[in-house]
């Protein structure tokens, strides 16, 4: 594996180098697809997703990211006392130029390079096609939950088409679930010899966990539409018995992060410290758990508390902070900064979907009955991977110990049943899971059900609804006026996204 990473991090530095001074700016102006190979720009694309999940402003460290905002939209994220750095999103302040980056660089940094390899005219990159295809849904998926109708079958003509249409939101869904099954076939297809072995940073050109990743992809996408009336039996039958299984472990991006200036874990480049010291990254100090989430932790004495946070500096007790809330008593050093099962250094994989959400969709699933299996053990399961996940020691044990050991039907899967309750459950613990790590996840879980329920609506908030959607960015209405939908000015809450209904 320490090859590997070497040869994909080789490959990137050779590209960047070829386009740009700065490490792994392999896209910032010049870097031309049309002079590169699949084989080349599979790890650029695959580092350039891991951005868009945590880092999206990655020139100039901002951290706005789709984790970022859903974080703080999930009630997770809060920021501290003495800091002001979250202060527009924790007011549900959203307007055309609010997270534009997010839009902007996941058309032009990261989708357009899986565009070009899915099209690439040349023999022997079936299995790069295929990959390519799957993370073009993977990103058009997150476009669609963030926006609605979004440019998609004009949206990479270049010069030829520079105000693209915006293609209907269901539409999207459809065509990149219909896409994800043409990767699968192509895999099953693709001839010998062609494994992206070398150059993908992903599942090291294991096209078996690939299969599963798409499968898994399907599986949340047919879940984002539960609310929509639409009969999707058929494609639940599908994704159970086409064989393939759904991702047994994290799916997480490694592209060889090392501690140096602009080579670390995007993630840690934000919350952590600069490489090679102690000193407190741009976002550390600012960053911090909602009180809501942390009393969660708390309260239910979950061992997960101590690995997603540290101490407070003042008096050594865990606390977060409720949100939009700027006095002393929440100062920097009053409250929680993240711990270590979060910040585990520089050069840390960076986290796509994590095995826990795997297995908490599938619990979701059978218990809605769309598929067959056992919700409590799947359940059981997602919790004791989210335990693993965070490094909690002897993580079976303790996570079976906290979840049968828990008085609250949110936690033990027997009280959840006897109250009806199991979805909540469901939900609830894969927001423990994935907060501060698939913040973006947790965020749509809450838009789409509701759930984890009692989430305050942050102190002087624009609405007493909290926010389903971003708008589109200032840059198109800008530059493709004509095209870009019209939104009300209460387009942020209206849940306007298809499947929001």
């Amino acid at each position: 594996m320490k090859n590997i990473k070497n040869v994909i991090l080789l490959t990137i530095l050779t590209l960047s180098f070829s386009c740009s001074d700065n490490y792994l700016d392999v896209n910032g102006s010049s870097a031309s697809p049309s002079s590169a190979s699949p084989a080349l720009l599979l790890p650029a694309a695959q580092k350039n997703s891991a951005d868009m999940l945590y880092n999206a402003d990655i020139l100039n460290g901002s951290g706005d990211s789709f984790n970022l905002i859903g974080s703080i939209h999930a009630g997770v994220m809060a920021d501290s006392g003495d800091r002001v750095w979250y202060q527009p999103e924790q007011q549900y302040l959203i307007i055309n130029t609010t997270y534009q980056r997010i839009w902007n660089n996941t058309y032009t940094l990261t989708l357009s390079n899986y565009v070009f390899i899915e099209n690439f005219e040349g023999e022997g990159f079936d299995n790069f096609k295929a990959i390519a295809k799957i993370m073009k849904a993977f990103h058009f998926a997150m476009l669609v939950d963030t926006y609605g109708d979004v440019p998609y079958t004009e949206a990479f003509a270049r010069g030829s088409n520079t105000q693209p249409a915006y293609d209907d939101d269901k539409a999207v869904y459809d065509i990149i679930y219909d896409e994800l099954n043409a990767a699968i076939s192509m895999i099953d297809n693709a001839p010998d010899g062609t494994l992206p072995v070398s150059t993908d940073a992903m599942f090291g050109g294991d096209m078996s966990d690939w299969q599963q990743f798409a499968n898994t992809l399907k599986l949340r996408m047919l879940l984002r539409q539960v609310n929509t009336g639409e009969d999707l039996s058929a494609k639940y039958n599908e994704i159970v018995n086409n064989g393939i299984g759904f991702i047994t472990s994290t799916a997480a991006i490694d592209p060889g992060y090392a501690d140096q200036t602009s080579q670390q874990n995007p993630f840690y480049t934000v919350f952590g410290f600069v490489p090679g010291s102690t000193t407190p990254a741009r976002n550390n100090e600012a960053t911090r758990g909602n009180e809501f989430f942390v009393d969660f932790l708390k309260d239910n004495f979950d061992d997960r508390l101590s690995r997603l946070f540290l101490p407070a500096d003042s008096d050594s007790e865990f606390r977060g902070i409720p949100q939009n809330v700027y006095t002393n008593e929440f100062r920097t050093n009053a409250t929680s900064a993240l711990g270590p099962g979060l910040l585990i250094g520089s050069t840390q994989p960076l986290q796509v979907m994590l095995g826990s959400e795997a297995l908490f969709l599938q619990a979701e699933a059978v218990q809605r009955g769309l598929i067959s299996g056992d919700a409590g053990a799947l359940y059981r399961s997602g919790i004791a991977a989210s335990f693993a996940e965070l490094g909690v020691p002897d993580a079976a044990t303790a996570a079976a110990d906290y979840e049968s050991g828990a008085f609250s039907n949110k936690i033990n899967w027997d009280l959840a049943v006897g109250a009806g309750n199991e979805i909540e459950a469901i939900i609830t613990q894969k927001w423990v899971a994935g907060g501060f790590i698939s913040g973006f996840e947790v965020w749509m879980d809450r838009v789409r059900t509701g759930f984890p329920s009692g989430i305050p609506i942050p102190v002087d908030a624009r609405s007493t609804v909290f926010p389903s959607n971003l708008l589109y960015p200032e840059s198109e209405l800008a530059t493709n006026p004509d095209n870009v939908p019209d939104q009300p000015n209460n387009a942020a809450f209206d849940r306007h996204t298809f499947w929001m209904q």
